[in-house]
């Protein structure tokens, strides 16, 4: 339908982008000057694994689905309070901020829930 994807879809793009080692479309779903540091310490553990590490984990994380447990929306940023679950149960609770930038999503930031 030429639909922009909503916040959900671009957070399950972004981790499915990171996982498979293509960092520059992940960084391409950030907006400008965030997420910077995020993506660095990311890069850093995905090169000091070898390939088959990186194939084992790229294996796993592709099959990733974000449940969305709360959104508060304000004008044109939104914060999601999901769980992301990967293949083989591993997941966690994050809390990200994305901004609506010429149209699309940006994510601005990802952190912990505590």
């Amino acid at each position: 339908n030429g639909s922009k994807p909503g916040p959900k879809e671009t957070l399950e793009t972004f981790y499915r982008n990171l996982c498979s080692g293509e960092m520059a479309t992940a960084q391409s779903l950030c907006a400008e000057d965030a997420m910077g540091g995020y993506l660095d310490r990311f890069r850093t553990r995905w090169e000091m694994n070898d390939s088959t590490v990186r194939k084992i984990a790229s294996d796993i994380m592709t099959d990733i689905s974000v449940d969305v447990t709360d959104s508060q929306q304000e004008g044109q940023n939104i914060t999601i309070f999901y769980r992301w679950t990967a293949t083989g149960g591993l997941n966690k609770e994050k809390i990200a901020t994305l901004k609506k930038e010429e149209g699309e999503w940006k994510i601005t930031a990802i952190t912990d829930r505590h």
